[in-house]
């Protein structure tokens, strides 16, 4: 299964982007750790939104183990290595770190159209 949403780059599409990711996955019904993929596709679009240029997109898909979540701008910010480590003082600069944490696969870079896109992977239970 597949379920593709655009967004705009405002703060309220993030709320909107969450309710997409929270809102598919009960449909699909496949997953237990659904607050958990809302949270990071949360992040990555907050990214996109804070870093990005253009159109937000966000696309989800379910394979026989895993969901994958995909974020992609037409930002030209280079993608991370590895997630930051902020100082325990810091106020940002946490979300990928969480993605990371909850997470067991994500990467990024660029899709086929020169877009940043950055994934995640969680899997099924």
């Amino acid at each position: 299964m597949h379920a593709t949403a655009q967004f705009e780059r405002t703060a309220e599409d993030v709320a909107d982007a969450r309710s997409f990711v929270r809102d598919t996955l009960a449909d699909w019904g496949q997953l237990t750790h659904v607050d958990d993929v809302v949270l990071m596709a949360s992040e990555l679009v907050t990214n996109a939104v804070l870093h990005g240029s253009g159109e937000v997109g966000v696309a989800l898909a379910l394979a026989d183990d895993h969901v994958r979540v995909e974020v992609v701008d037409d930002g030209e910010s280079t993608f991370p290595s590895r997630a930051a480590a902020p100082g325990p003082d810091a106020l940002d600069g946490r979300g990928l770190a969480i993605v990371d944490a909850l997470s067991d696969a994500w990467g990024g870079g660029r899709d086929d159209r020169g877009r940043t896109l950055v994934w995640v992977e969680v899997p099924c239970d």
